[in-house]
């Protein structure tokens, strides 16, 4: 009969887990499963040490394979596409390329050198090309009018460091050597194989 209860508890902890993703509760499916699943564990140890160790090695298992199920159907449900804000059908979209206001692509200013207009503690202006850009230092603090080199634009921002002396030689043509982004592509740069 104690087995009975555990199974009981158990499925009553996984449908109401399921609930919550289907459910707008504000989290008190969950609550309630986890109540059901200590309830299914402390009557597992009521009948036997073994049967509740197998329990709580079961549930161990087969609870994040549940959660990840369902973080893979979520979005194609009601409530899901309603929070994401997606019609039926509908996948996410490749996010729009940010531009300056000149309508230069951010990803084109890699490697580009400009003047910090501002002090970059990390973040202030660069103009780059008669254009002024917001931008994060990389590493120390940058003071205005210092030459900067656009290192790299990662989620909308551009991150730029100190041009060093080499770098400003090449201030005037608009190829600046790229150094390696990765340790990857410099050891590709020696053709090693």
């Amino acid at each position: 009969m104690t087995l009975f209860y555990v199974v009981g508890l158990l499925a009553l902890f996984y449908l109401l887990v399921v609930a919550e993703f289907f459910l707008p509760t504000g989290g008190f499916l969950g609550v309630t499963a986890v109540a059901m699943l200590a309830a299914a564990i402390g009557v597992a140890f009521s009948h036997s040490v073994v049967l509740g160790v197998g329990v709580i090695l079961f549930v161990s298992l087969t609870t994040p394979l549940v959660l990840f199920g369902m973080l893979k159907v979520w979005p194609h449900t009601p409530i899901g596409r309603r929070m994401l804000n997606r019609r039926p059908g509908e996948v996410a979209a490749d996010p729009i390329p940010r531009t300056t206001r000149r309508g230069t692509p951010l990803a084109d200013l890699v490697g580009r050198i400009g003047r910090a207009t501002t002090n970059l503690l990390p973040s202030g202006q660069v103009e780059l090309g008669g254009e002024k850009i917001d931008a994060i230092s990389i590493g120390t603090a940058i003071d205005r009018g210092s030459h900067v080199i656009v290192v790299s634009v990662e989620t909308g921002r551009v991150r730029v460091r100190t041009a060093v002396e080499e770098e400003l030689s090449y201030e005037s043509s608009d190829s600046v050597p790229q150094s390696p982004q990765s340790l990857e592509e410099s050891l590709e740069s020696f053709d090693i194989e």
